[in-house]
């Protein structure tokens, strides 16, 4: 710090920002929250599906024990469940038309969040520094020897967990820089807020100045303090800013900053990646899954360059009869650009093939597009492997995040409101 702190600009009321502004509030430090939604909350969004707390986009604490998360969640007095779908998952086959026994579910399981993980380092000693998850994974599998068939869901399995930790293409993932957030306790999976995220929000929330529908597009830093002007022409000025908005708009050489950010930040906003996550939610007036015996369903398509879909009941965790199918970077990069029904009619499509039998409509529908979200830009960050990635052109006289005098950024508007059908 280079002046005393007199009143902190926070821009954007994601979780990151709602932190550090609920601990300056409680400091009692001056500050206000600059948010460019109509809500807070970012990339943590609860929705009421028809009665069912869905979360749209966070919705676990993985690996609960030691989580700071989870010690909010008790000081917030918001209870927590377990949400791990593990115990009851169920596997189905689309290209040989069948149940996957439970030993082969667990086997694939047990691939995806044990073996192939442990198998990382030896991995990377092998095919170098520069490796992509995708080099790991084909080498992985060709030397198990596995059949056809066995290997085939192997890769299907591998390459749709690591786009699911990614949000993007194992292509694009660095295999040194894989796996190395995980630093607490407890089932990956873990637990989740019940009645969704929100709660904790909400709870982060409390006492802190938001101001809603403020997009910053301009942070001006001068010995005086900072300036942050707003979509509107309106200004808030400050002794320091907080930026807490995502890379994927960073990306976008948002908001403009002056003086611009050192270089390095801005080739680290360029070198990192930033991809597809999206989620279809849909609300029906009876788990008719589980008639089929599917609490929770991996699908495994019949193309072998498509990977496994993640199907997750939520009447599995004491929620009304609803199914969240989770779409990763490639098939999500594929439906880009269809509207919601066109998600909404893949999304039971494969659940018959699973089930055998026609889906009855659902009473309610929610489909995300984050990618496509202007204050989000994606789901959440990678490491791609090096070479590096080139910085964007959108880059060359903007900058990036910062957290004391320096940088600024907008945040987001709300996801369309779910269906009713």
């Amino acid at each position: 710090m280079t002046r005393p702190v007199e009143r902190v600009l926070v821009v954007g009321a994601g979780m990151a920002g709602l932190t550090v502004a609920n601990a300056l509030s409680h400091a009692g430090v001056d500050c206000v929250v600059l948010e460019a939604r109509d809500r807070i909350g970012g990339r943590l969004h609860t929705v009421d599906l028809s009665g069912c707390p869905i979360d749209l986009g966070g919705s676990w604490i993985h690996m609960p024990d030691g989580n700071p998360m989870s010690a909010f969640a008790r000081l917030a007095s918001v209870s927590c469940g377990s949400a791990d779908p593990v115990p009851e998952m169920a596997g189905y086959d689309c290209g040989e038309g069948r149940r996957l026994p439970t030993a082969e579910t667990s086997d694939l399981l047990g691939l995806y969040l044990e073996e192939f993980p442990q198998q990382a380092g030896g991995l990377l000693a092998g095919l170098g520094p520069d490796a992509s998850m995708a080099e790991a994974i084909e080498a992985f599998v060709a030397a198990a020897g596995r059949a056809p068939g066995p290997a085939r869901r192997a890769r299907q399995m591998l390459y749709a967990g690591i786009e699911a930790e990614s949000a993007d293409l194992a292509e694009r993932q660095s295999l040194r820089w894989m796996w190395n957030e995980l630093e607490y306790g407890g089932s990956y999976f873990g637990d989740a807020p019940n009645g969704g995220y929100r709660r904790l929000v909400d709870a982060m929330a409390s006492g802190v100045e938001v101001r809603l529908g403020r997009a910053v597009s301009e942070i001006a830093v001068s010995p005086g303090g900072v300036r942050a002007v707003t979509a509107d022409g309106a200004a808030e000025e400050g002794s320091h800013v907080v930026v807490t908005v995502p890379l994927g708009v960073l990306k976008r050489g948002l908001p403009r900053f002056f003086p611009a950010l050192p270089p390095e930040r801005v080739a680290a906003i360029g070198r990192l990646g930033f991809g597809r996550f999206e989620k279809v939610a849909l609300r029906f007036a009876e788990p008719f899954w589980r008639d089929a015996g599917f609490p929770h369903l991996m699908l495994f398509p019949r193309d072998p360059g498509e990977w496994m879909v993640w199907v997750m009941g939520q009447d599995a965790f004491g929620g009304a009869p609803g199914l969240v199918f989770f779409v990763f970077h490639s098939a999500a990069r594929r439906l880009a650009g269809a509207d919601q029904d066109v998600w909404v009619r893949w999304a039971l499509g494969i659940l018959a093939e699973a089930t055998g039998r026609p889906c009855p409509e659902p009473i309610a529908v929610a489909v995300t597009s984050w990618a496509d979200d202007p204050w989000t830009g994606g789901a959440y960050t990678h490491i791609p492997p090096a070479p590096a990635l080139p910085t964007p052109t959108c880059l060359a006289n903007r900058s990036a995040a910062g957290c004391f005098s320096p940088a600024s950024i907008p945040k987001a508007p709300g996801l369309p409101t779910p269906t009713e059908r």
